[in-house]
């Protein structure tokens, strides 16, 4: 189904009324569980707990995260009653460094009492720390990306990238494209093109070397220096994810001037650009066929633009929990 809304064409197919509801759906459970958390903390009575337990669960298959998990037993008005709960609500943080996960739990050592807080509306599930999390704003987050991302790509033309009738132009009319970052382009296109080929084989030797060394280590805790074979693997490893990143950044803004070119090429009037009408670019990366080489360039440079931020999203992650 296609209407309009104030000129603007919408689609809408049960694909994008799924997508967009489960976005919603998954941004709303993370707001709700914001709210859970913070009623909780703001109404909760302390009470006497027994810790029985502590545990430190680790994830499975190649992205691994650690979950902790205290059981406590306790009474409230009579009942008693045993929970998991360290933190309020149901999304439970995750941690990427083992050692910030067994520092939360290091005030709770199993056959020892300590305080939980119990919220009256929800007995059952008491808590040990007193706060709120960021894990509901994950969900909040995701959720909000795959809503916003279906909603602009049911806004706007169906097409797109597609049969815009490029016709030829002289080199002297593109020649103020030939250069970018005061370097030229094709010198950009080759270096970019060495750093995407040459990083990740780097980080996966340096990723080897350091498995390698700390198998053959004979302690069992190992400090890593710089001057170390350990400690330069890693550092390796780190310059190696950089400069994918730099190639990537290059090899976008190497593409981006293609993009140009070819848009100069269109013979009629111009569509609008898809890099300020956000709305074409994700209808571009969307499609499959049919696009012309304009399209093409299009999404390529839309696709390694959205790579980059990804990447460069978890390495701000990664980082600031770990800190």
């Amino acid at each position: 189904m296609q209407f309009t809304v104030r000129g603007v064409a919408v689609t809408v197919t049960p694909i994008i009324l799924l997508t967009l509801a489960l976005g919603l759906g998954i941004a709303g459970y993370g707001g709700y569980d914001y709210v859970q958390q913070t009623d909780a903390v703001n109404n909760a009575v302390a009470v006497e707990t027994a810790v029985v337990e502590t545990e430190i669960s680790r994830s499975e298959g190649r992205r691994f995260y650690y979950r902790i998990r205290v059981e406590h037993t306790y009474e409230y008005q009579g009942d008693e009653y045993t929970s998991n709960q360290v933190f309020p609500g149901s999304a439970k943080p995750m941690y990427t460094v083992r050692d910030d996960a067994a520092q939360i739990l290091e005030p709770y050592e199993p056959n020892t009492t300590t305080t939980a807080y119990v919220a009256p509306n929800s007995p059952s599930r008491g808590f040990l720390k007193r706060q709120r999390t960021l894990a509901p704003f994950k969900f909040i987050g995701f959720g909000s990306f795959i809503a916003v991302l279906t909603t602009l790509h049911a806004i706007g033309a169906r097409n797109p990238g597609q049969n815009t009738g490029i016709g030829q132009t002289s080199e002297r009319e593109m020649s103020h494209h030939d250069t970018v970052f005061g370097g030229q382009r094709n010198t950009l296109y080759r270096v970019s093109k060495r750093l995407l080929l040459v990083t990740p084989v780097s980080f996966l030797i340096s990723l080897a070397s350091v498995v390698a060394l700390l198998l053959n280590s004979s302690t069992a805790a190992v400090q890593a220096r710089l001057t170390d074979p350990i400690g330069f693997a890693l550092l390796t490893a780190a310059l190696s994810v950089l400069g994918f990143i730099a190639g990537l950044i290059l090899y976008g803004s190497w593409s981006f001037t293609e993009y140009r070119r070819l848009r100069e090429q269109i013979p009629d009037q111009r569509p609008p650009s898809p890099f300020r009408h956000p709305s074409r670019l994700i209808t571009i990366l969307y499609t499959r066929d049919g696009l012309d080489a304009y399209g093409r360039r299009v999404k390529l440079t839309g696709f390694v633009f959205t790579v980059t931020v990804l990447f460069v999203g978890i390495i701000g992650f990664v980082l600031v929990t770990a800190a």
